[in-house]
């Protein structure tokens, strides 16, 4: 074999080995893509009535009277959203109440009531909620036990706020 046959055959290796490798690996059922998010996708997302368009929203689910642990997880949720940094300008954070009060809390939580069409989401009561510009619920995530799960909501709402077209 000449010298430039070798050269051509190493040049013509050096892209075709990682194809067929990517292939193999494919095809075996090897890989395994792992998600990105952190949370729950919704599915399928569901709009809620009368949302006040303009800001990304992470909410709490509230059904009935807010209880110890739920004033606990509007702290962290009131945490979460100081923890988005400039990020926060563009978000809001939210009570989705479907009981009749929620006199005690206060510390800049936008409430707004559960609408008839919206009371399936009473389901998902002490869960926070990621809302979208446009009021389509589509993230969830299970009430945090430790900074791991708020690290991901924060995590994912930034991802979403940098990728999203609301702006």
């Amino acid at each position: 074999m000449r010298s430039h046959q070798k050269t051509m055959l190493l040049l013509a290796s050096v892209f075709l080995v990682p194809l067929i490798l990517a292939w193999v690996v494919l095809k075996m059922g090897w890989y395994e893509p792992g998600a990105l998010s952190h949370g729950e996708w919704m599915e399928p997302p569901r709009q809620l009535e009368n949302y006040p368009i303009g800001k990304w929203s992470i909410a709490q689910v509230i059904d009935g009277d807010c209880s110890q642990d739920c004033l606990q997880q509007l702290s962290k949720l009131n945490n979460a959203w100081l923890a988005l940094g400039i990020a926060k300008q563009q978000t809001q954070k939210v009570a989705l109440i479907s009981g009749e009060q929620l006199n005690q809390i206060n510390d800049g939580l936008e409430q707004m009531r559960l609408g008839q069409a919206n009371q399936q989401l009473a389901d998902y009561d002490q869960q926070w909620l990621v809302i979208d510009p446009t009021g389509w619920v589509i993230m969830s995530y299970q009430p945090a036990q430790g900074d791991e799960q708020i690290k991901g909501l924060i995590t994912d709402l930034k991802r979403l706020i940098k990728n999203s077209r609301f702006q």
